[in-house]
C-alpha cells in the first residue's frame, strides 16, 4: 500500500527520508522489539505516529526483517506449542466469535498465520507443510466452521505471512522491476533482461545487463539489480553472498538499487569493494556517461548527446550473436 507524501505550506511535498542513520535505525528496531500486539498494528504505529518522516515502505521492510529474525530464534519453541494452543482454543472457542485466534496471537506474541499453522498441525495431525498451506489458502475446507472463520480472520489480519502477503510482496517486486526497465529505457540505456539472459544459458542473472557498459561517477556499470526492499547491512551482505558476488565475477561491476532506502553504513561496507555500488533510486542523468564505439576508439559523451547514437549502435549489433555481445562487453 502506498501513501501520498504530506504537503507543506505552499503546496510543496515533503520527501520521506530513505537513508537512515545507525541511531535512527536502532530506535526503529527497539520500537518494534518492544511492541506488544499484532504486526499489522505495529506497522500502523510506525508509519502514522512515531516515524512519519521516514519512507513508509522502509519501515515495513525493517519490521519484516526484525520479526523474521525473532521468529527464527524461537522456531524450536513454537514447534512445541501446538498442544497448548489447541487446548486454549477448545476451552474458549464458545466465548468469542471469529476473533479468538487473533486474541491468542496477541497474547502469545505470534503472527496470526503462524499460530493457525501450529494449531491446524496439532488438530489434524498434519505433518506435510503443503497440507497445512492448503487449509490456510482455503479455510472453507476446514470441517469446523468456527475454526474456519477464525483462520479466515487471521489470514486477512496478518501482514507478515500467508498467501495474501506473499502476493502483495511479489506484485511489489515486479512493480519495481518494471520501474527499473522503464527508467533505463527513458535514459537511453540498452540492456538484456532476465529472460534474455536465461535464454542465453545463464542461471543467476541480474534484473538488467547492459549491452554496452556506461559510467556512473567514474565507475563502469555492467548490470543493475532492483530490490523493492530496505538495505540494512545484514540483508545486504546476504544479497552479496547469494547474488551480487556471482554477478561481479561474471559480468563485472554493477549497481544494486534499494528502492525503499538503506542503512547509512550499507554503501561503505568493505564487502562492496568487489564492484558494487549501492543506491536508493535510479542514477541521476547528469551522473551517467555513455561509451560509444567509433573507428576502433571509445569516445564518451553525456547522456543527452548520445541517446540517438546509442540507439543506432544497438540496432547495428542485432546481427551479432547475443553470446558474443555478452562476451565482448562483460
Amino acid at each position: 500500500m502506498t501513501h501520498a507524501a504530506p504537503q507543506l505550506a505552499g503546496g510543496t511535498v515533503q520527501q520521506k527520508r530513505k537513508i537512515l542513520s545507525a541511531g535512527e535505525y536502532n530506535r526503529i528496531c527497539q520500537f518494534i522489539n518492544g511492541y506488544h500486539g499484532l504486526a499489522i498494528d505495529c506497522e500502523f504505529e510506525l508509519r502514522n505516529r512515531f516515524f512519519q518522516d521516514v519512507e513508509p515502505n522502509a519501515l515495513s521492510c525493517i519490521l519484516q526483517s526484525e520479526l523474521c529474525n525473532k521468529s527464527r530464534g524461537q522456531h524450536w519453541k513454537q514447534e512445541q506449542r501446538g498442544k497448548k494452543l489447541l487446548k486454549i482454543y477448545e476451552e474458549q472457542k464458545n466465548l468469542y466469535d471469529n476473533a479468538l485466534l487473533i486474541r491468542m496471537a496477541c497474547a502469545e506474541g505470534l503472527n496470526p498465520v503462524a499460530l493457525c499453522r501450529m494449531l491446524l498441525q496439532e488438530k489434524y495431525k498434519l505433518r506435510h507443510r503443503s497440507h497445512i498451506s492448503r487449509f490456510l489458502k482455503h479455510p472453507h475446507l476446514i470441517d469446523d466452521p468456527r475454526l474456519a472463520a477464525n483462520v479466515q480472520q487471521c489470514m486477512i489480519s496478518d501482514n507478515q505471512e500467508g498467501s495474501i502477503t506473499d502476493l502483495r510482496r511479489r506484485i511489489l517486486g515486479e512493480e519495481y522491476e518494471l520501474k527499473l526497465k522503464t527508467l533505463a529505457k527513458e535514459a537511453g540505456i540498452h540492456f538484456y533482461d532476465e529472460q534474455d539472459l536465461r535464454r542465453m544459458g545463464y542461471d543467476k542473472t541480474p534484473d538488467i545487463k547492459m549491452i554496452l557498459p556506461f559510467l556512473y561517477k567514474d565507475s563502469v556499470i555492467n548490470w543493475i539489480e532492483s530490490k523493492a526492499n530496505f538495505g540494512d547491512t545484514k540483508g545486504h551482505k546476504f544479497n552479496i553472498q547469494q547474488q551480487l558476488h556471482s554477478y561481479c565475477n561474471r559480468f563485472g561491476p554493477g549497481i544494486i538499487i534499494y528502492w525503499f532506502g538503506y542503512h547509512e553504513e550499507t554503501p561503505t561496507l568493505p564487502d562492496n569493494n568487489i564492484g558494487i555500488t549501492v543506491l536508493a533510486d535510479f542514477p541521476a542523468k547528469e551522473d551517467l556517461v555513455f561509451m560509444q564505439l567509433a573507428q576502433g576508439e571509445i569516445h564518451t559523451k553525456t547522456l543527452e548527446e548520445t541517446s540517438s547514437a546509442t540507439l543506432s549502435l544497438g540496432k547495428s549489433r542485432e546481427k551479432e550473436s547475443p553470446a558474443k555481445k555478452i562476451k565482448k562487453h562483460s
